[in-house]
């Protein structure tokens, strides 16, 4: 397979004022460099802090990077061509309902991008927008239902419509399973599956559960302090993990668990 997106020595800094002092300039990521593969599935672990947030959001074109390119089927991303990654490149959030809008209905906020992305007749808009919510699940009567009204499995598969309705290449999420009831997360994760076996979708997500990234990635990059320490299949890291930090993150769900255990039995 050959690289879909290539990215080259991108760093993140932020300036903050500090009274009459010297503005502070603090690292969020230092420079990195790695690759992603068509129909490939990369996960992003680290810490709080770590900065794996931060590269989700610069390979989304949420965030502007310091320095640094990324490259998509060989061509330079302009950081401010925000039509050229909402095509391309599109982000599932953490808060699935915060990031819908609550004052309009579901098939408004599916039929926005269309709009400003494609030359489609309001009719053909419509109908891809009906189809869109079937893959993910949903019936074309949500089309006319508001966030509300929709439990937080459902609103989460509106975030995913959202992501796919432009048929992208590259899918980015940021703790997107995170608050989800356990047999949710497995029905989206499924979904997310599915629906990159029928689209060739990359995935890119940031996430702190191991067991999720074992069952979804197919490799692994490991964040540190902005810097990346590891990055590798996913089969390697959980067999032969250079660095002791990726051996605790890889296997924390499986000590919290057993914490628990104790902690019952006790």
């Amino acid at each position: 397979m050959t690289d879909l997106l290539e990215v080259r020595n991108l760093s993140k800094y932020y300036s903050f004022k500090n009274g009459w002092l010297r503005p502070t300039r603090v690292c969020a990521l230092e420079p990195i460099n790695f690759s992603v593969k068509r129909g490939e599935t990369i996960a992003i672990m680290g810490e709080t802090g770590s900065g794996k947030s931060t590269l989700a959001k610069l390979i989304a074109g949420a965030e502007v990077p310091t320095s640094g390119e990324i490259y998509l089927n060989g061509e330079l991303l302009d950081p401010n061509n925000y039509q050229q990654r909402c095509r391309e490149i599109r982000m599932i959030f953490q808060d699935s309902f915060g990031s819908l809008n609550p004052q309009l209905t579901i098939g408004k906020q599916l039929l926005e991008p269309l709009r400003f992305n494609t030359a489609w007749t309001p009719a053909e808009r419509q109908e891809h927008v009906y189809v869109t919510l079937q893959k993910v699940g949903l019936l074309p009567d949500h089309f006319d239902f508001y966030p509300h009204m929709l439990s937080s499995g459902q609103q989460q598969r509106v975030c995913i419509a959202r992501a796919i309705i432009l048929e992208p290449q590259i899918i980015v999420a940021d703790e997107a399973f995170a608050s989800l009831d356990p047999s949710i997360r497995a029905q989206i994760i499924n979904l997310i599956l599915d629906l990159q076996e029928d689209m060739g979708i990359s995935f890119i997500f940031a996430s702190h559960s191991p067991e999720i990234v074992r069952h979804l990635a197919d490799k692994i990059l490991i964040m540190h302090r902005g810097k990346m320490i590891e990055f590798d299949s996913t089969q390697a890291l959980l067999t032969n993990p250079k660095e002791q930090l990726t051996k605790i993150l890889l296997q924390s769900e499986q000590l919290n668990k057993a914490l628990k255990h104790t902690t019952t039995q006790e």
